[in-house]
């Protein structure tokens, strides 16, 4: 039953989240180009410039540490908690959880779709800071019913970096592929996940 209730739960939230991509990509874009494409969907093609896109990975690692530490101190009032103590047989719930659930929904609607639009008329600085912020707010929102002001601000500045760092990753390494940030995002909440099923959180 967990696994049933995982897998509706990851598909149900991935379809939420896309109904208004879907429905902006159809009234605006279908004619021109398919909504893989358009939401980032696609073969990242790499410009080259290997230390930059280096730099940026160790800061996003950095700041995944930071933000694994800071999780630490929230118990099991974090969403992975329901993972805990479930072993081997909450891997494949990790496992959608991970990828599924928080990385593609997620990836596809602040880095694939608001930022994509946002960048595409104003230009990829105030598109990347907007979807960020934004992406840093939702999280906060997500922890403000038990989190101390200190520990919000932290959470918000923590994931509206990692969000600009993917943003940046995708646009500006990638040529505007989503799937590195989806990569980067889904292996953290892999990690979180698994941890928390094999009670290793702390």
């Amino acid at each position: 039953m967990f696994l049933l209730s995982s897998a509706i739960s990851a598909f149900a939230q991935l379809g939420l989240i896309l109904v208004l991509p879907l429905a902006w990509w159809a009234l605006t874009a279908r004619r021109s180009v398919g909504f893989a494409s358009w939401i980032g969907l696609r073969r990242p093609t790499w410009d080259g410039r290997r230390g930059r896109l280096g730099v940026a990975i160790l800061a996003w690692v950095a700041i995944g540490a930071a933000s694994t530490a800071l999780l630490q101190s929230f118990s099991g009032q974090v969403p992975a908690a329901r993972f805990a103590g479930q072993g081997l047989g909450g891997i494949v719930p990790v496992l959608l959880f991970a990828i599924i659930q928080t990385s593609l929904a997620e990836e596809m609607f602040f880095r694939g779709f608001l930022g994509k639009r946002i960048i595409a008329r104003w230009g990829f600085a105030p598109g990347n800071a907007a979807q960020a912020i934004v992406f840093g707010i939702l999280h906060v929102a997500l922890f403000a019913s038990f989190a101390d002001p200190v520990r919000l601000l932290l959470v918000g500045i923590l994931t509206g970096s990692s969000g600009w760092i993917a943003g940046w990753i995708n646009e500006k390494s990638a040529g505007g592929s989503i799937l590195p940030g989806w990569a980067l995002h889904a292996s953290a909440n892999l990690l979180v996940g698994t941890a928390a099923a094999f009670n290793l959180m702390g």
